[in-house]
């Protein structure tokens, strides 16, 4: 009798909020726990629950930004997972567009799916159908109760009510109203001495000085937030804030408040009055010779804003974007040494990678068909937009990457950057709708390479240089793996033997051209071509030829 072969098998578990997790028996243990029986159940079929956890408690099932799920994916592309147990098929995602995505990845890696309660198997058609249909229900409930969850927070801000979120300064919160406290004087200070100084830069500079810090608080899981010098993103919303004359604002609407105001009118209107007119000129400037393109777009690796800098040497002005150290709080950050850009290259570079993104006529392929007209359409909004970025003053081409959700993370060694596919989308059909970003993103090639001090960034125009060869261990080891498997399978190529799953995996990876064995060994593989990525390729080519093009070389 052939010997069933061994399943392995993972639980996914979670919970959208955080209610109760701190009980000793919570509602993750109990979905785990139903897992772990079905398993048990199935040993028979040589089933194994791994020990590993992944549990997402405090997650939504509309979004996949969750740890847990994040890790599971990964563990089942490396091939590391055979089956996913969940409770209910909504606990994984209650997404349509996310489960048709989770499910690509699961068949990629030759992984199944099962739900305790609902016995559905994702490897047949009609345990397909049967999913899709469940999960519209699942998503129309959740959409459903967010609409709801909306109409309360709006009907109860037309009346004034405070709804929760950060406690402003000035204020306490007591019987779930906003009360006034000792920090009431603080604010009505800060509000003077805007009007009396210079600026923002100047009123922050003297708050410092006086030791004045943003209001403090303890959050949910005990972690001290606040308390820190303001910065000018805290104090342009603290100026600006219409909670402080006793308003309430939603969807760009106020309304009177429940609360007691801290600020009288005329005081209010003078500092809303210098504000205005501090944006215009601001706005006057924003076209000049010397203007930052990309002011807001662009932070470094962890989480520094990026901001506009500028050296002169022998009467010429460089400019540069650098990390910005004031905005940091934390200690680890300010350790992370900054990093420096030239402002002008990078600029340039963007506008050169986001107009090549535009001239792939696949991005414009890839939106719903209507017709030939709206097909028509797409593309002359898509030359005018190129043809806007290549020869518009610097002001409206800032206004288009921001319309376009541009967003720039710059390491050490690369920079990381893309623009919102949902906004361009917009801007294509020319949609004057206002649609919740979906969070998917389109990324922009951006060639760089570090300098020899090896802290600032050399941008690199054009094709990278060649690099130097970089062997990869674990690329080799996996070659390596991949013939042990192709001759375990010759050894028991028999008839009604049970074939090893990953082994059939690894064995396609034996076939490989001799010039991209010989290029692995020596290190010039293209920098994209990751272990990861050499088994994820399911359908490798036999012509040697078609694999160098699917892998990159």
């Amino acid at each position: 009798m052939t010997q069933k072969r061994k399943l392995r098998c993972a639980i996914y578990t979670r919970k959208s909020t955080e209610e109760g997790l701190d009980m000793a028996f919570n509602s993750l243990d109990a979905q785990r726990e139903a897992c772990a029986a079905y398993a048990l159940s199935q040993k028979s079929e040589g089933w194994s629950v791994l020990p590993a956890l992944y549990d997402d408690g405090g997650f939504s099932g509309g979004s996949m930004e969750r740890p847990a799920l994040a890790r599971l994916l990964a563990d089942v592309q490396a091939g590391r997972i055979d089956i996913v147990i969940v409770y209910k098929v909504d606990r994984l995602t209650r997404s349509l567009n996310d489960f048709a995505r989770i499910v690509d990845v699961f068949d990629a890696a030759g992984a199944s799916f099962v739900s305790v309660t609902q016995q559905f198997n994702t490897t047949t058609s009609m345990g397909r159908l049967t999913l899709n249909v469940l999960l519209s229900f699942a998503q129309f409930e959740r959409e459903v109760i967010a609409e709801r969850v909306r109409d309360k927070i709006a009907q109860s801000k037309a009346k004034g009510m405070w709804m929760g979120g950060t406690v402003p300064l000035g204020y306490d919160v007591i019987d779930r109203k906003l009360v006034p406290n000792a920090e009431a004087a603080t604010v009505v200070h800060i509000y003077q001495r805007y009007l009396e100084l210079p600026s923002v830069m100047a009123l922050m500079e003297e708050l410092e000085a006086q030791g004045i810090r943003t209001k403090s608080h303890v959050s949910a899981d005990g972690s001290k937030r606040g308390g820190i010098p303001f910065v000018r993103g805290p104090l342009y919303h603290l100026l600006s804030n219409p909670i402080y004359i006793g308003k309430v604002k939603h969807r760009g609407l106020l309304h009177q408040g429940q609360h007691e105001p801290i600020i009288d009118q005329p005081l209010w209107d003078a500092v809303q009055a210098k504000r205005s007119q501090a944006i215009g000129d601001r706005r006057m400037r924003g076209n000049s010779q010397h203007a930052s393109l990309l002011t807001g777009m662009i932070r470094d690796h962890v989480d520094r804003p990026m901001s506009p800098s500028h050296a002169i040497k022998n009467k010429r002005r460089y400019r540069y974007y650098v990390s910005s150290m004031a905005a940091v709080a934390d200690g680890q950050r300010m350790a992370e040494a900054a990093l420096r850009l030239p402002a002008a290259d990078l600029e340039q570079a963007v506008i050169e990678a986001t107009a090549a993104l535009l001239s792939d006529q696949q991005i414009i392929l890839d939106r719903p068909q209507v017709d030939a007209r709206a097909m028509t359409s797409r593309m002359n909004a898509v030359g005018r937009l190129s043809n806007m970025l290549a020869h518009q003053e610097k002001g409206k081409v800032r206004q288009a990457l921001l319309d376009l959700g541009l967003a720039l993370i710059v390491y050490p060694d690369h920079i990381d950057a893309s623009i919102s596919r949902q906004k361009l989308a917009a801007m294509v059909d020319d949609s004057s709708t206002e649609q919740q970003d979906d969070g998917w993103r389109i990324p922009l090639v951006i060639a760089t390479s570090p300098d020899r001090r090896g802290r600032n960034l050399k941008l690199v125009l054009g094709s990278p240089p060649s690099q130097q060869p970089r062997v990869n261990p674990e690329l080799i080891a996996l070659l390596r793996r991949a013939e042990a498997a192709r001759q375990r399978l010759l050894q028991h190529a028999e008839p009604n033997t049970l074939i090893d799953r990953e082994d059939e995996r690894l064995a396609r990876l034996a076939f490989l051209s001799p010039d991209i064995v010989a290029a692995i060994l020596d290190g010039r593989q293209p920098s994209s071509l990751t272990p990861r990525r050499l088994l994820k390729q399911v359908n490798l080519p036999l012509h040697w030829n078609e694999q160098k093009a699917a892998l990159g070389f």
